[in-house]
């Protein structure tokens, strides 16, 4: 019984023979190769701690989760166009997300790279999306709609412009260089966190109920006027320059 099929007319035998042997090399089942010669996967790709530098394969709609993190990838030239589960491309050398799957219906991990820029991001992730420690100034060219939680602490933001609108999870943007809140979510389902930053304002904060906790302490707040209206669980404001 051969669990995998090809659709080709457009490939020839030699590029046709050379996808096979790295999919069979790399332990991948389950898979189809179109006419166009990508490549659809019925279930999870594990590329993980494969020592890659890139993937010389372009997947095209994995129905599972898609890991290629702990190697040494400067490009996502390859990875899928669509993911129905998680996408996770952290700890490698990726300076942009170019290329990166235009749907991700889990959760997206870009975490632990050189990323500048979150350009060629999905628009849209149905789990969490986590870029913290990185070197993104900025977090234009994200995702606009984020279905749980959003991880950018760790990187030199100064602003929380392009963030998303929405979050339905947590936004923890901590250990930044922040000056402003601007820009930050105007809706978050569970805690704030921008605590380690160097804000003296609370201006630009969630201006709706937070159902979390609301962590603003070690900055250089003056005041806690910006506060949101209502937080459902505490409030952390201390090692600041608050006199009352």
């Amino acid at each position: 019984f051969n669990e995998n099929t090809t659709n080709i007319t457009n490939t020839t035998s030699i590029d046709l023979l050379n996808i096979i042997q790295w999919l069979e090399q790399m332990g991948i089942k389950n898979y189809t190769i179109n006419d166009d010669g990508t490549v659809d996967v019925d279930g999870h790709v594990d590329l993980s701690y494969k020592n890659l530098t890139k993937i010389p394969i372009q997947f095209g709609w994995v129905k599972g989760n898609f890991w290629c993190d702990e190697n040494k990838l400067t490009t996502l030239k390859g990875v899928p166009r669509k993911v129905s589960g998680n996408f996770s491309c952290s700890y490698n050398q990726l300076t942009t997300l170019k290329n990166a799957p235009r749907k991700v219906n889990g959760s997206f991990d870009c975490s632990f790279n050189q990323l500048i820029t979150l350009q060629g991001a999905p628009r849209e992730v149905g789990g969490n999306f986590w870029c913290q420690h990185n070197k993104l100034t900025t977090l234009k060219g994200g995702p606009q709609i984020v279905g749980k939680g959003f991880r950018c602490y760790g990187n030199k933001l100064t602003t929380l412009e392009g963030a998303p609108y929405e979050v339905s999870k947590y936004f923890w943007c901590n250990d930044n260089e922040l000056i402003s809140l601007q820009g930050a979510p105007r809706k978050i389902g569970g805690d704030f966190n921008c605590q380690n930053n160097r804000l003296t304002s609370l201006k630009g904060a969630p201006k709706k109920t937070i159902d979390g906790d609301f962590w603003c302490n070690n900055n250089q707040l003056a005041t806690l006027q910006g506060t949101p209206r209502r937080i459902n669980g505490s409030f952390y404001c201390d090692k600041n320059k608050l006199t009352s």
